[in-house]
């Protein structure tokens, strides 16, 4: 009897061995599906069952259905990924991970370019804009709460409407939004009053902001 027979013999009567959460098992048979991976190791039906593979493989997702030839040279190794909850607006969304980026919040609440993702933050601290690269962790006791907000927003200049991206603004921008000339003057209404903007200020636009232009006369409003 060859070496190979005496393994698989050996195989056969002691079962297969497989890894599930850093734990081994022995299977009896060559093939084993995702449901009996699930049923061998108790996980619940909600965690996501993955099989390692050896870089530079992506480890793969195992489906219920799926075999896997335990035979193979090596230990098979098998983990999950529990799937973590999350709110938005008035409804409930899974997530796979520990943390959540911007992009991946827009993919899986189909958010577009247009609005802000935000944060809701227990008060008294103030509400978190989630951009960039920044992570949100799932984790924290109880279930994040994300909702949005309008990116572009409605200012006046001359009483009439304009849209804008919110954010910081230079008042030659703001004057080539209106076709306000370059050598006219901007003002702001702020509180009441109107406030000369030299040319070579910004302004943070928020949404609601009022402008007036008019001819420079050489004095402020």
């Amino acid at each position: 009897m060859t070496l190979q027979n005496v393994e698989a013999s050996q195989n056969a009567a002691s079962g297969l061995s497989l890894i599930i959460q850093g734990k081994t098992y022995q299977w009896p048979h060559q093939y084993i599906t995702g449901a009996q991976i699930r049923n061998l190791a108790g996980i619940s039906p909600d965690a996501l069952l993955y099989l390692g593979l050896i870089d530079p493989f992506d480890d793969v997702v195992i489906e219920n259905a799926n075999e896997i030839n335990l035979a193979r040279p090596g230990i098979e190794q098998f983990y999950i990924k529990e799937l973590l909850e999350l709110r938005f607006e008035n409804a409930t969304y899974k997530w796979v991970g520990p943390f959540i980026t911007e992009i991946e919040l827009r993919e899986l609440l189909s958010i577009g370019e247009e609005n802000e993702i935000w944060l809701k933050v227990p008060v008294p601290f103030d509400d978190e804009l989630v951009s960039g690269v920044k992570r949100v962790d799932l984790t924290r006791p109880g279930l994040e709460h994300f909702y949005v907000k309008k990116r572009i927003v409605s200012i006046r200049i001359n009483y009439k409407e304009y849209e804008i991206r919110k954010g910081v603004h230079t008042v030659t921008e703001l004057k080539g939004l209106a076709d306000v000339k370059l050598s006219d003057e901007l003002d702001q209404l702020i509180e009441h009053r109107l406030m000369a903007l030299d040319d070579s200020a910004s302004v943070i636009i928020s949404g609601g902001e009022q402008f007036f232009a008019h001819v420079r006369d050489g004095s402020s409003s």
